[in-house]
């Protein structure tokens, strides 16, 4: 049986929180030197100065990209950590830089996060909800004029400072996450945080591993049933990717099929061995020292013989899904929180239309139905430059 699409409940959730946020983003336009002015603030507090080469405002950013402190949670709570990336196009999302309704992953994320901890307080919580992402993400820095009223590029505000930050914090969240955590993507793309950064750091995390990192979604339906099956694994789909033959991991969803099994199974083997001198470094990690981030999506392992991870290849993404929480040990088992298992789309009328398959040229064969699937056009941490 097909899984559920995102709840209602959570689609109106997430979408009130979207629009919310793009009210506020549209004040902060409107009004740069506010915000300026809170991290000036800020950067007093923490007794920084303007230096030679950077000013206080910069100092303070740098600092807060790398505090763990600010990224864990409250004392005595152990949540799950979720990440996410993209979104998905919604008639009733505000509109993205390519004037695209949009809903980002982020929201949906917060909304299940949110709806979690009136269950249980404590039990969930993303980059965007601890202390360190809340304070990055009222900074605005991807408003054009916040970054002008810092003083812009040449003050040391370029346009990609704004991606840099994000794609250090994210890296830091994924370091200090503990026990079992959610994705909330079908895959990880590769122009993504999530693929260039955050999964890297989730394997090379000895309280997180590869076998905690799980998808909100299952693979994509427009996948081949052989595919799904094998290669849409929580941890297939951790180390590979789908959407680049001309960088490594690649694995192509509508022509996997065609191999021989023997074939299949040799290069999901070699994909999964990928992650292991990662979880490797991490077990033999002095006490308090953090493991490099050696393998990984995004990051190539060195060239040594890795050893052969049997790959799952019986094991569809709705078994993995019904594993009970693991978490680290002397922990508290948490209650309620179970990786929810969803498929992208709504109930409502999509707005984007893509074939199962490719096909054949426009014009040929029957009309394909629509159906909602997800477009990397989003206005947050992973969206394009």
């Amino acid at each position: 049986m097909s899984p559920e699409p995102i709840p209602q409940d959570i689609e109106q959730g997430a979408l009130r929180r979207a629009n919310a946020r793009h009210e506020a983003a549209k004040q902060a336009s409107r009004n740069p030197k506010s915000i300026v002015q809170r991290i000036s603030e800020a950067a007093a507090a923490a007794g920084l100065e303007d230096g030679r080469e950077k000013s206080k405002e910069r100092l303070y950013i740098d600092q807060l990209i790398e505090d763990r402190s600010k990224l864990k949670p409250p004392p005595g709570t152990h949540p799950v950590s979720a990440f996410w990336s993209y979104g998905l196009e919604h008639p009733a999302a505000p509109p993205n830089r390519d004037n695209v309704p949009f809903l980002d992953q982020r929201f949906i994320a917060e909304e299940w996060a949110h709806q979690q901890n009136q269950q249980e307080p404590g039990s969930a919580q993303t980059l965007e909800t601890t202390r360190g992402g809340r304070e990055l993400d009222e900074m605005f820095l991807w408003e054009p004029n916040v970054i002008k009223a810092l003083g812009g590029q040449q003050a040391g505000f370029g346009p990609d400072f704004a991606a840099t930050c994000w794609q250090t914090i994210s890296g830091t969240y994924a370091e200090v996450a503990e026990g079992e955590v959610f994705v909330f993507a079908d895959t990880a793309n590769t122009r993504s945080i999530l693929h260039q950064r955050e999964l890297s750091a989730l394997c090379a995390n000895d309280k997180v591993g590869l076998d905690n990192i799980r998808f909100v979604y299952e693979s994509p339906v427009t996948w081949p049933e052989v595919t799904r099956t094998e290669a849409g694994t929580n941890a297939v789909r951790t180390v590979a990717q789908f959407d680049n033959p001309a960088l490594p991991r690649y694995i192509d969803p509508y022509a996997y099929p065609a191999d021989e099994p023997e074939v299949r199974k040799a290069k999901i083997d070699s994909l999964l061995a990928l992650a292991a001198p990662a979880q490797e470094a991490a077990a033999v990690a002095a006490p308090g020292v953090e493991a490099p981030a050696v393998a990984g999506p995004g990051v190539e392992s060195p060239a040594v013989e890795a050893p052969v991870v049997k790959a799952p290849m019986a094991e569809a993404p709705a078994v993995e899904a019904a594993a009970a929480v693991r978490e680290p040990a002397g922990r508290a088992p948490r209650k309620n929180v179970r990786t929810p298992l969803w498929q992208v789309g709504f109930d409502h009328t999509p707005t984007a239309a893509r074939p199962s398959a490719p096909g054949p040229a426009a014009g040929a064969g029957p009309a394909v139905e629509p159906v909602l699937v997800p477009r990397p056009l989003g206005t947050g941490m992973d969206g394009p430059s």
